[in-house]
């Protein structure tokens, strides 16, 4: 109750909700950071932004991703920003270097370069409580710097340094030595003896490529894993209504769309959505296939089952062995493997299952003793899965972020942790899931961020932080449901699970459909809300709106946006 009127109090010459300056730091410039820098234009009125990127320029995995084979493995017109639609894609799939090209034309059609700093390093992060933001150590050339921010967004992502194989002798091999995720385009492996480490997605998309003119080619694979279909079995058909032409999508590099197809995509912008939904939706209603004993899940076990066995042919038991796992299709991520199986079949390849033991000048030793010869040994193994930042994060009261998340990752609902105020994450642990493409998560995500954002803007907050309780108990439910519910706890080896057959999953506990409906808007009653001001309420200002003040100063304005015909939604936003 108000006994008294506090003398000190004033109003705020100021608008209802008028936005205080905001600083926000990103870390990358992958699509996280792209889409980061496009919505705060939309979400935030006096903000700055710095994207910091380790590499020359934009891209993330795209740019660093360049083997030969690297494509996408969701259809093109589903692996596309949401509100950004591409008539230009070539095919049903898209190779990596298109992509790249994709995100470089979205970053200069909305001029994004101002946000963005390239070969700039993220050493560490520390957050002061006294000034209530981050101090962000930096390093570009060699040389150490410092900046601040109210507002730190890891859009790093888990797999984003590449290893090498642990394997004895590595530094003694003289040949050609590769990863996948670090590819010269000098290499040349025409009339060569290759060899092939691991049986990952990458892996699944080079060995088709390097098998094609080498003199041999070794794939040591040790782990299990099922090679998928295309994605997406209806027929493509996106043609004026007098035409006859329709055609079954098929890998990267063999459905093309025809000029008349793309044209149509161009100038019929209604029936260009609808093309794009079907596409999308296709993966959308095949989500059941993750559940454990779902008709679905039977059934795609079995007919994949067939369709690899069909594609290997008559013999070669000891393939159909590897690539017919006992778990379920999906308990690691599934890539169409256009190729893959028939090249393993060819006269001059074969599949090694013994572990290699170490590398030697000429090459590699396996287990039982062999020892092979190599002029050059591609190693598709993939990244150092950190589920926790790569850099050094220090949070309330000195807790350190990796010390905190040893055991598994204390996040809540893939976007903020406890301990670390105003820091989110964009793709982090549970963030992504096995099914269909990734970016409209990373939107939501971002969107997230961004409604936090304007939220510490409007109202000059201190900080959010998100409690313990409603992260322990999200962290409890989605543990619980994938034990009950999804392919992904069943005995396999998977970067989603830190490659471990029982190691804590790290894909979200549903559909993506579900995760977005989640993220949609915040829970603020699950965060730890501190002020700047002593008042909660100085934020209402002079009692005016912007709406108001706008139409004053003469810009056009609807003064009665709640009159209306119907029952729909009004805004007082401008």
């Amino acid at each position: 109750m108000l006994t008294r009127i506090p003398p000190d109090y004033e109003v705020r010459e100021q608008f209802h909700s008028e936005q205080n300056h905001v600083k926000i730091i990103h870390v990358g410039a992958g699509v996280s950071g792209l889409l980061t820098a496009y919505k705060a234009r939309k979400y935030l009125k006096d903000y700055e932004l710095v994207c910091y990127e380790k590499n020359p320029t934009i891209g993330g995995t795209w740019w660093e991703n360049r083997y030969p084979g690297c494509a996408c493995d969701v259809p093109s017109h589903s692996y596309t920003l949401t509100f950004e639609p591409n008539p230009e894609w070539s095919g049903f799939y898209a190779f990596g270097s298109e992509i790249q090209a994709y995100f470089q034309k979205f970053y200069e059609k909305y001029e994004l370069q101002p946000y963005m700093k390239f070969d700039t390093k993220v050493l560490s992060a520390v957050w002061h409580e006294d000034k209530g933001e981050w101090k962000v150590e930096l390093e570009k050339g060699g040389e150490k710097f410092t900046d601040w921010c109210n507002v730190l967004i890891n859009g790093s992502g888990p797999i984003n340094k590449w290893k090498w194989p642990v394997i004895e002798g590595i530094e003694t091999y003289k040949g050609t030595l590769a990863h996948t995720a670090n590819w010269s385009s000098n290499i040349d492996w025409k009339g060569k003896r290759v060899a092939v480490i691991g049986s990952g997605s990458s892996s699944v998309q080079v060995v088709p490529q390097l098998a094609e003119g080498c003199e041999s080619l070794t794939v040591f694979a040790r782990n299990s894993t099922w090679i998928a279909p295309q994605m997406g079995s209806q027929d493509v058909k996106i043609l004026p209504p007098d035409s006859e032409q329709t055609s079954k999508p098929a890998a990267a590099g063999k459905h093309q769309y025809t000029e008349e197809e793309k044209e149509k995509m161009r100038t019929d912008p209604e029936a260009f959505l609808k093309y794009r939904k079907e596409v999308d939706g296709a993966l959308q209603k095949g989500f059941s296939v993750f559940l454990r004993g779902s008709d679905l899940n039977v059934m795609a076990k079995k007919g994949m089952a067939e369709m690899i066995r069909a594609r290997i042919g008559p013999g070669h038991e000891d393939l159909k062995e590897k690539f017919i796992p006992k778990w379920s299709p999906g308990c690691r991520r599934m890539t169409p493997g256009e190729g893959y199986l028939e090249a393993l079949t060819k006269d001059h390849v074969s599949v090694i299952s013994d572990e290699i033991v170490r590398f030697t000048e000429n090459g590699l030793v396996t287990a039982d003793g062999k020892d092979f010869e190599f002029d050059i040994i591609a190693c598709a193994t993939g990244f150092n899965v950190a589920f926790a930042p790569h850099f050094k994060m220090v949070g309330v009261d000195g807790v350190v972020l990796q010390e905190e998340w040893a055991e598994y990752p204390n996040i809540y609902l893939s976007v903020a942790s406890p301990k670390f105020p105003n820091y989110f994450t964009v793709g982090g642990p549970t963030g992504n899931w096995g099914q269909g493409c990734v970016l409209v998560s990373h939107e939501v995500q971002v969107e997230y961020a961004m409604q936090c954002c304007v939220k510490i803007a409007e109202e000059n907050l201190h900080s959010l932080e998100v409690c313990q309780s409603p992260t322990t108990q999200y962290l409890l439910h989605s543990y619980t449901w994938h034990n009950a519910k999804s392919v992904w706890a069943e005995d396999c080896r998977s970067w989603y699970k830190d490659n471990k057959p029982n190691g804590r999953i790290q894909l979200w506990c549903g559909s993506m459909m579900h995760l977005l409906k989640t993220l949609r808007t915040p829970r603020w009653e699950d965060y730890r809300i501190k002020r700047r001001d002593a008042n909660m309420w100085t934020f209402l200002g002079n009692g005016r709106i912007e709406l108001e003040v706008e139409g004053e100063k003469g810009k056009e304005v609807d003064w009665a946006p709640y009159i209306r015909n119907a029952d729909v939604p009004w805004s007082l936003d401008l």
